[in-house]
């Protein structure tokens, strides 16, 4: 039996992020759950249900700007994409070590998710951290389809939606959820970039430079080759400036393996995979309590 649970709270500058809570009857472990940008967050709901269902606590929640924490005047705001590694995540974070102070702490990410992690102050006490489709966006490594997406985007439509209503209005045309305009430029500007915000351009400056060569916790990384994203380049590009004292290991997964023809960026979290590869999830969970 999951309970589920809505819950809110406040970050350092108070800011209020929203999000929900599935808790198990005899949970073992807590599971902060950071999700891609401007992902509609109950699309991994099914997910964490299963992972929730093995004895984990997990957090669903929306980050600032985004889903059902966005404030009501989004013309006005000012929020960076960086604000989510350096302010949302730790604040819940936070959160959740003051919920549940017993119990062990885990990381699972996707895509931005996993990609800030390392801007979090708070890494204290954590027992392993599970990244899915967790790379750098660096266009030319997309195929020229979806780059040509990209592009429509970041230069076309989100520049004309800004112009218009002050924001990325994103969710009333299907394609994820509203967006501060802020935010969309510094991840468009990041994109830009083969190393992504490790560039020259913007770490130690416009970013700080975190945690990534001194982790402390064991990382594993799934990706996929058939990842518009995440696929094999852009995944090296990311991690090649990250260091963990213990360990970072990586599982290609094959479409074909799971009996299925594509994954893509999102496809992890359909159901379609629940047997096929939820499980494998679960077990490096398992394994980084051991």
């Amino acid at each position: 039996m999951i309970h589920q649970e809505k819950f809110e709270t406040q970050c350092a500058d108070g800011v209020t992020l929203r999000g929900i809570l599935l808790i198990p009857e005899n949970p073992k472990a807590v599971v902060q759950f950071n999700c891609g940008t401007a992902a509609k967050k109950e699309s991994y709901l099914k997910f964490l249900e299963y992972i929730a269902q093995h004895g984990y606590v997990c957090c669903l929640w929306d980050y600032r700007g985004s889903g059902e924490s966005a404030p009501q005047n989004m013309r006005d705001c000012q929020f960076r994409f960086s604000d989510y590694g350096l302010k949302d995540m730790p604040a819940i974070k936070d959160f959740l070590n003051q919920r549940f102070p017993n119990l062990p702490y885990l990381l699972l990410a996707h895509s931005a998710g996993g990609q800030q992690i390392g801007f979090m102050h708070n890494l204290n006490e954590v027992k392993g951290a599970v990244n899915i489709a967790v790379s750098t966006g660096y266009y030319p490594n997309m195929p020229l389809n979806y780059r040509l997406k990209a592009y429509f985007f970041f230069y076309l439509f989100s520049p004309l939606s800004i112009q218009l209503t002050g924001w990325v209005r994103a969710k009333k045309f299907g394609f994820m959820e509203d967006l501060p305009r802020e935010v969309v430029r510094e991840w468009r500007s990041w994109c830009a970039e083969r190393d992504f915000f490790f560039s020259p351009k913007y770490y130690q400056k416009t970013v700080p430079k975190g945690h990534y060569q001194e982790f402390d916790f064991p990382i594993h990384v799934f990706w996929t080759p058939d990842d518009t994203i995440s696929n094999e380049k852009n995944t090296q590009n990311l991690w090649k400036h990250i260091r963990s004292d213990k360990g970072i290991e990586f599982t290609r997964v094959e479409p074909s393996a799971l009996g299925v023809k594509q994954i893509g960026h999102f496809g992890f979290f359909r159901s379609s995979l629940k047997n096929q590869f939820w499980p494998n999830v679960v077990k490096q969970l398992d394994v980084f309590l051991a």
